[in-house]
């Protein structure tokens, strides 16, 4: 695959995948008042996804070094489909504070996507454009950022659950998007010949 294609399906993944996070992020501190809690609980909801993240970088960094990015993403946002049908249902359930962590926990588990999409970037572009290609990236990061909000505001009329849905539904799609138009790259598919001992040192 061309380096710009891929650049620009990297670019759409990591876009869908920021839109769906911070259309949830914004939800949190009206979610933890209509529960009764206060500002410690909303700030221990919002650091949750990043200390489960900061747990489980390592493992995934492993990952898709051995069996490549490719996997390490689709997993990664397959976590992050599961989170926001927990989030949705959240409110609905016996214990809707343990649930809503727990929505948090498992996306940030699976999170890893953004640090695994640069991986690939650098993988898939040449030295001397990949700074300029992990620029393109950064502006698609924050291009989902800024319109997740947004979105998140507009499909308040299709309730708690909708929204939650709705999200979840963006990471199906990325999901599809992405195992149809990305390709292991080459460089992980050596790196795992070589992991196999398959390649001559």
């Amino acid at each position: 695959m061309h380096d710009s294609r891929k650049l620009w399906i990297l670019m759409i993944t990591a876009f869908i995948d920021m839109v769906g996070l911070l259309m949830v992020i914004p939800l949190l501190p009206f979610y933890a008042k209509s529960l009764g809690e206060g500002g410690l609980i909303v700030g221990m909801l919002v650091s949750s996804f990043a200390v489960a993240q900061l747990l489980t970088a390592p493992l995934w960094g492993r990952v898709s070094d051995v069996y490549g990015r490719r996997p390490a993403l689709l997993v990664g946002l397959g976590a992050s489909a599961i989170s926001f049908v927990i989030f949705g249902y959240a409110l609905q359930l016996p214990h809707p504070l343990f649930f809503l962590f727990l929505s948090r926990l498992v996306q940030g588990a699976g999170g890893g996507t953004v640090s695994v999409i640069q991986a690939y970037v650098a993988d898939a572009t040449e030295p001397k454009d990949r700074a300029k290609a992990l620029g393109w990236l950064s502006a698609a990061t924050n291009a989902g950022v800024a319109i997740g909000p947004v979105l998140g505001s507009l499909t308040h009329a299709w309730g708690v659950q909708g929204r939650g849905l709705f999200a979840a539904g963006l990471c199906v799609v990325n999901i599809a998007f992405a195992a149809s138009f990305l390709t292991a790259s080459r460089d992980m598919k050596e790196a795992a010949e070589s992991k196999a001992g398959t390649t001559p040192r």
